[in-house]
């Protein structure tokens, strides 16, 4: 059995404990019992908020909360962690067998080093293992990053520095954490595994421009170049003002996605939007602009994991956009249904779903989006994409255009 304290990193920067999970050790198909109890000291804290305002109440007390793994309504914990690509250099660096690569013991190699509000420790305060990131070179993490996806990366202090910057952020690209005068950004590297013909991290820099045109709330990015090479760096949105963090859940938490119940509209995101947030009117009709900036640009890879809110002082809001890029996997259909289909919906259909949100001036917004859209292709050349990439999403992106035109 493994138990974590689990310890919250406040807006103002101090440390505060939240509670304890424990977890089973898991049995041959990985399965396992967990649970967790809000910390009396929580409780009264004069600035305790719900971990999970859909699951975990602090109405509930000394409620002890039980899930199977790290399901719903332990999902926040799952939040956490990183998804495929830093999972991969904990287990290797650590040398995790087999069955000690459940989430908890992910949870406590992680400790302090996730982004967030949430820390994690056996015994006493979390300390942070990453060492300042701008001492690390940006293009030798780059460089190390292709030689760990290749399976070639044999230099420990490589490694060390990759596994120190890059073990955090999910999603299953390349990434890592890294520090600059002006801020703390996500570095996105390219995936020789993942990314096929196209260029990704160009596409990517692109999309998030677009999406700024388009009137999202999307963090700032900067590209860099590295030889043929090239990084997009997204700016942190979990870093508070005064030093500390911002408390950080995925709608697929807050929906109780789970094996066996799966979300399959964009509709029940605006539900639990519109049940969460302290400006409900405005942060749906921002979720409705990015479906529909989503549709346009054909980003399919809009599970419910690219979707967050984030926790201030007080309240909850919608997160900024990220993980904005075109059909790269020529997938055609989305992850989330828009009305009745995956496919890309037409006017009358957006303009459905606008009226079943209560979102106001729809077709201005749908309009500000296709404009944006639009202009893809001008984006793309200006974030020096190869020419017959841009041409390929162009074309692309001009067909789901004509289709959300349609009535």
């Amino acid at each position: 059995m493994i138990l974590l304290g689990v310890w919250v990193r406040l807006p103002d920067g101090k440390l505060a404990h939240a509670g304890d999970l424990a977890c089973a050790d898991p049995d041959s198909q990985g399965r396992y019992e967990s649970e967790f109890e809000y910390a009396e000291g929580w409780l009264a804290h004069p600035s305790a908020f719900d971990l999970d305002p859909e699951s975990l109440r602090l109405a509930n007390g000394r409620a002890r909360h039980r899930a199977s793994n790290l399901h719903p309504p332990l999902g926040v914990f799952e939040d956490a962690l990183p998804d495929d690509w830093g999972r991969r250099l904990l287990v290797f660096d650590r040398r995790l067998a087999r069955g000690a690569q459940s989430e908890a013991h992910l949870l406590r190699e992680l400790g302090a080093d996730g982004l967030g509000a949430l820390a994690f420790a056996e015994r006493g305060e979390p300390a942070p293992r990453r060492s300042p990131a701008a001492a690390v070179d940006l293009g030798e993490l780059l460089e190390a990053a292709e030689r760990f996806e290749a399976g070639k990366l044999e230099d420990r202090a490589q490694l060390r520095k990759l596994l120190e910057a890059g073990s955090t952020p999910g999603g299953a690209r390349p990434k890592a954490l890294v520090d600059s005068d002006d801020g703390a950004w996500i570095a996105k590297f390219p995936s020789r595994n993942r990314d096929g013909r196209f260029d990704v991290v160009g596409l990517e820099a692109a999309a998030m421009a677009l999406a700024r045109r388009a009137g999202l709330a999307v963090p700032d990015t900067r590209l860099l170049e590295f030889g043929s090479r090239r990084a997009l760096l997204v700016r942190r949105f979990d870093l508070a003002p005064a030093g500390g963090r911002r408390h950080m859940v995925s709608l697929k938490t807050l929906c109780k996605e789970r094996p066996g119940v799966h979300v399959l509209a964009y509709g029940e995101l605006a539900t639990s939007v519109r049940k969460h947030s302290s400006a409900p009117r405005q942060d749906v009709a921002m979720l409705f602009r990015h479906i529909a900036f989503n549709a346009a640009i054909g980003n399919t890879d809009d599970h419910l994991k690219n979707f967050w809110m984030l926790r201030d002082e007080h309240s909850w809001r919608l997160a900024p956009a990220i993980d904005l890029v075109p059909d790269v996997g020529e997938r055609r259909e989305h992850a989330l249904a828009f009305l009745y289909g995956h496919t890309t919906p037409s006017r009358s259909d957006l303009a459905a779903i606008a009226k079943a949100w209560g979102v106001k001036r729809a077709e201005p917004i749908v309009d500000e989006v296709l404009r944006a859209a639009r202009a893809f292709r001008d984006e793309a050349t200006r974030c020096g994409v190869p020419a017959d990439n841009a041409l390929e999403i162009a074309r692309d992106i001009e067909r789901r255009i004509e289709r959300m035109r349609a009535a």
